[in-house]
């Protein structure tokens, strides 16, 4: 009986949400504007895993995934330009070939590139009302910001 009551208060205790992303409170669209070097439209070309290294050799362990991609709309350029956004974690972009996504690339994070939700960033599916939404908003914030 104990080892029932031990299996259910395991099952309980452990959901999908203890391991879900936790970003806090979600950036508006000015703010992660702010908090960004660039903010693209843009289309995933390939994927490539790049693995982690540990005392010069390459280990099993995928340390982040790194897209390829094509700009389809820029809202904020980055000076040096682009070539690249990387992704990781719970909280990471999933990124697929072949599909678009509108990304808010942070100024400052521990993975050059990362493109992640809690920065506004999110997968660009046309044929949602959700997506046209943000992107109208983006567009309109783009082009009718301060300076």
């Amino acid at each position: 009986m104990m080892k029932i009551l031990f299996l259910a208060l395991i099952i309980f205790f452990y959901t999908p949400l203890s391991s879900a992303c936790s970003c806090g409170k979600l950036m508006s669209i000015e703010e992660s504007f702010l908090n960004s070097k660039a903010v693209l439209l843009v289309e995933v070309d390939s994927l490539k895993a790049v693995k982690a290294k540990i005392e010069g050799e390459e280990s099993k362990r995928v340390k982040f995934l790194e897209a390829s991609f094509t700009t389809i709309e820029s809202f904020k350029a980055d000076e040096e330009g682009i070539n690249v956004l990387r992704t990781y974690s719970n909280c990471g972009l999933k990124l697929y070939p072949s599909q678009k996504y509108l990304v808010f690339i942070p100024i400052d994070s521990h993975v050059e590139n990362y493109v992640s939700h809690c920065d506004g960033s999110f997968h660009y599916l046309p044929q949602l009302d959700y997506s046209q939404l943000q992107l109208s908003k983006v567009r309109e914030y783009a082009h009718n910001k301060p300076l």
